[in-house]
């Protein structure tokens, strides 16, 4: 049963760069490297890849605020949600038990198809996600799919994990996910740049 609150919440998508240089000329073309994360009543929602089972890959955090090598690009308002905090904690929640993070795939389950999960959620009639932020996995996937040999085995070991540390939480599992969240390690994923090796 949906109840719709008094008054409708902005929803809205952060896009990050994590690789600047990359995507200062790939988004000419539509593509590039991106981090995103939805923001809904104040909150930050995003995932990323941890190895710890049964235990969720969903993270919250200060919207505009992703750990490095994430770079701020862009905020696209998506729209409004009628649902209230604790309807929205109830869909986030739902969303953390189906994103755990070994699950995370760079091509087929990354960040941004979270964010376009949680989006289609919260805003079902509302805008969406734009291509571009995943369009290099979903050429990844399908060259992976069906013409393996232009994807070469080792690009998984091109992948790093960067750790960072999330703040606490307003919205969670229809509770304050502050206390249970507070200072925890989570890991985006990053290409490698081989000058740092």
């Amino acid at each position: 049963r949906r109840m719709a609150s008094a008054s409708a919440a902005s929803v809205r998508v952060h896009v990050y760069d994590l690789n600047t240089d990359l995507n200062d000329y790939g988004i000419y073309v539509g593509v590039g490297i991106f981090h995103t994360g939805c923001e809904v009543y104040g909150r930050e929602y995003a995932f990323g890849y941890h190895d710890e089972d049964n235990e969720t890959g969903v993270f919250d955090l200060e919207p505009r605020a992703a750990p490095a090598p994430a770079v701020f690009r862009e905020t696209i308002e998506i729209g409004e949600t009628k649902y209230s905090v604790e309807e929205c904690a109830r869909v986030i929640g739902r969303l953390k038990r189906a994103f755990p993070g070994p699950s995370y795939d760079l091509l087929k389950r990354n960040c941004n198809t979270f964010t376009e999960a949680l989006v289609e959620a919260l805003c079902p009639e509302g805008g969406k996600v734009p291509g571009y932020v995943n369009r290099l996995a979903h050429i990844g996937r399908f060259a992976n799919d069906y013409a393996p040999c232009f994807v070469p085995a080792s690009i998984r070991g091109a992948i790093t994990t960067v750790p960072g540390k999330l703040t606490n939480g307003e919205v969670g599992d229809g509770e304050a996910a502050g206390d249970e969240d507070a200072g925890e390690d989570v890991q985006l994923l990053a290409p490698v740049d081989p000058r740092m090796e």
